[in-house]
């Protein structure tokens, strides 16, 4: 049977997601195609453009240039994605950031990829009209899905607590990371080199990509952590990620804590540039109030970088031994991180022997996989895809990912630092 697969809502590429996106692509198509299917993408104009080479010879369902509009784009997948999918032939509607843009019951097959619910976890994420979009509407549209997806063991903990879907219908399709573009690389080599100099670094530094966004990535937090570290003499903080609406605030802060000579904010960089940035850090930082996965710790690793990763979310499944935890929502746990990650030469060496070796067997082309299982199986298609990477079990039954680490129940922080019980969650049934 020849499958047709429509993928839509494949964001801008400026954020995690986007990254995600540009991942899977590639690999969708080729894997499809290899078994006799074809591959449709819905965007608009600009869309494709961003995706640039990862669309391939991918068909494309281009939507027009209107729904360009974030308010405008929602509500087209909402109620206009899966009608448009089925006119195009296709037999499956896949949603790669189905936490953005989802359908409200499609009467095409549709599987949802949910990268996080941290609106469950964060008060006031983001403005009224955001929240009440994706507390209640998002949420509402995601429990249609055919088939949900969760990117780690943690967010498919978070789809069961605020969906109410059982977790036998909730598989999980972890991320990968691009061994090639994010490996070990000398100081003096050439990448390193140019991204420090692009950057303006004259110090070694520690690296935290991401978007511009408070309270949820946490850099005011941070920034305050920096300040009253030993490191805001040695070290450099770089601050890589396109803005969110936060960045008057954390350049203000910046100023205020008098670091202006200590932190850089190049914006958002491409993937050559990060990668260079990654290679180069003396410690690579996933502190976010709640992540989803945390893509950036998995691109340290594989580049033989120590990480610090938030102890709440999923960061910690993909850090393993080789990074130093913390709590995001205490600046005095965040700072010892941070002196630690530079100081511990045994986690140091560890991070470098070991890290890339780790990181490896974390592959895009897995996740292709295991997407592709979800959307045959919600074509109502079986053995049609190679598998995808199993779950384990620790002693307790618990179910861990490939590679032992079983998930534990996290708090929910507030952005003011304070910290609530899980059955604060709503939905959450506990």
């Amino acid at each position: 049977m020849r499958v047709v697969i429509a993928l839509g809502g494949i964001d801008r590429g400026r954020s995690g997601i986007g990254r995600y996106v540009r991942a899977v692509l590639p690999r969708l198509n080729e894997q499809l195609t290899h078994a006799g299917g074809t591959l449709a993408v819905l965007g608009t104009a600009r869309d494709f453009d961003d995706c640039g080479s990862a669309l391939g010879d991918a068909d494309r369902i281009q939507i027009p240039s209107l729904y360009e509009a974030p308010a405008l784009s929602a509500l087209w997948y909402l109620f206009r994605a899966g009608r448009e999918a089925r006119v195009a032939g296709a037999d499956v509607l896949l949603l790669p950031a189905a936490n953005r843009r989802a359908t409200w019951r499609s009467t095409l097959p549709t599987v949802a990829v949910v990268h996080d619910l941290a609106q469950f976890h964060i008060p006031h994420k983001y403005d009224a009209l955001r929240m009440f979009y994706v507390k209640r509407v998002l949420t509402a549209a995601l429990r249609t899905a055919s088939e949900l997806v969760a990117v780690s063991e943690a967010t498919r903990k978070d789809v069961v607590w605020g969906l109410g879907r059982s977790r036998e219908r909730v598989r999980v399709v972890y991320n990968g990371v691009d061994t090639q573009l994010f490996a070990p690389a000398e100081r003096e080599s050439s990448p390193v080199a140019d991204a420090r100099r692009a950057a303006g670094l004259s110090r070694p530094y520690l690296l935290y990509a991401s978007r511009l966004e408070h309270p949820g990535k946490n850099h005011v937090r941070l920034l305050r952590a920096f300040a009253g570290s030993r490191l805001r003499n040695s070290h450099q903080l770089v601050l890589v990620g396109s803005d969110w609406g936060a960045g008057a605030r954390i350049r203000a802060d910046v100023a205020r804590l008098g670091l202006e000579n200590a932190v850089r904010l190049p914006g958002y960089v491409d993937d050559e540039m990060l990668a260079g940035l990654v290679a180069g850090a003396d410690a690579v930082l996933v502190v976010g109030i709640h992540e989803g996965f945390g893509l950036p710790a998995l691109e340290g690793l594989a580049s033989g970088r120590p990480v610090v990763a938030s102890q709440t979310g999923a960061a910690l499944e993909s850090v393993g031994e080789f990074g130093v935890p913390c709590d995001p929502g205490d600046e005095a746990s965040l700072r010892a991180a941070l002196e630690r990650v530079v100081t511990d030469m045994v986690l140091r060496e560890r991070a470098a022997a070991e890290g890339p070796a780790w990181a490896a067997r974390w592959s895009w082309d897995e996740t292709a996989r295991g997407l592709l299982d979800a959307c045959f199986s919600a074509a109502g298609i079986e053995g049609s895809a190679s598998p995808s990477r199993s779950e384990v079990r620790d002693a307790d039954g618990a179910a861990a990912n490939s590679y032992g680490f079983a998930g534990t129940p996290r708090a929910e922080i507030d952005p003011r630092g304070a910290v609530a019980p899980r059955n604060s969650i709503p939905g959450s049934g506990r």
